[in-house]
């Protein structure tokens, strides 16, 4: 599987933690986590407000920038029953009403199955378990993926927020969050931008890109030199 930030990609990354899959123009992100700084607020933890707003905006620009005919999130679309008050999911109505004729699917996520029931008028297509559109196997949480090499697919998931850390020899470090691909899987970061993150550790057959607002950068040499020194 062609995985790359170049045109002619299978899957094409991009800035902005999302990718592409070019041949069905489908814009894919996942973890957008909407509503977790209004169930911090719920519960007094002064959070401020605006993350959910901002996501939105910049998922709204992705799909126009990508001329996308299909959106799909790869599940944690919302954070949780607690969060999710009428003004977040009013904004998400607003949101896909501004991308009226892009298909949108939601696999669902662990979070968004916490939610409870999620209102048939946000404007989702469809909401599913899994997508499966050979070769590819969408899916939120990459451990319920099995043996997808073994039926000849390609898993693509989120759920784990994968972040990499790298220290120079020098002591400068790079941190941020990562796309993850090994030889039939990628998992993309999180979108949110209240969301945490799982530090990944370079390892064989593994491909590490920084993602990044304003680019995605190959680092899988740099990951592995860095891990080797540290030894």
């Amino acid at each position: 599987m062609n995985i790359s930030t170049a045109d002619d990609a299978d899957i094409r990354l991009l800035p902005g933690r999302a990718a592409v899959v070019t041949a069905s123009q489908t814009l894919l992100v996942a973890d957008l986590h909407l509503g977790k700084a209004a169930a911090f607020r719920r519960v007094g933890i002064p959070v401020p407000e605006g993350s959910a707003q901002h996501d939105l905006a910049r998922l709204e620009r992705l799909v126009a920038e990508q001329f996308v005919k299909r959106l799909v999130v790869l599940g944690d679309l919302f954070h949780a029953k607690g969060g999710c008050t009428d003004r977040v999911f009013e904004e998400f109505r607003e949101f896909r009403r501004r991308i009226a004729g892009v298909e949108c699917l939601l696999v669902l996520g662990n979070h968004d199955r916490g939610v409870g029931r999620i209102p048939r008028n946000l404007g989702l297509d469809a909401c599913l378990p899994v997508l499966d559109e050979p070769p590819f196997h969408f899916v939120h949480e990459p451990a319920s993926v099995v043996a997808p090499a073994s039926r000849g697919q390609f898993a693509i998931g989120g759920h784990l927020h994968p972040k990499l850390a790298i220290r120079s020899p020098g002591g400068d470090r790079i941190a941020d969050r990562c796309f993850v691909a090994e030889p039939s899987l990628l998992v993309l970061p999180a979108f949110g931008s209240f969301t945490g993150g799982h530090l990944v550790a370079p390892a064989a057959e593994r491909r590490l890109w920084i993602a990044r607002d304003a680019a995605v950068v190959d680092v899988t040499r740099m990951a592995m030199l860095a891990a080797r020194h540290r030894k």
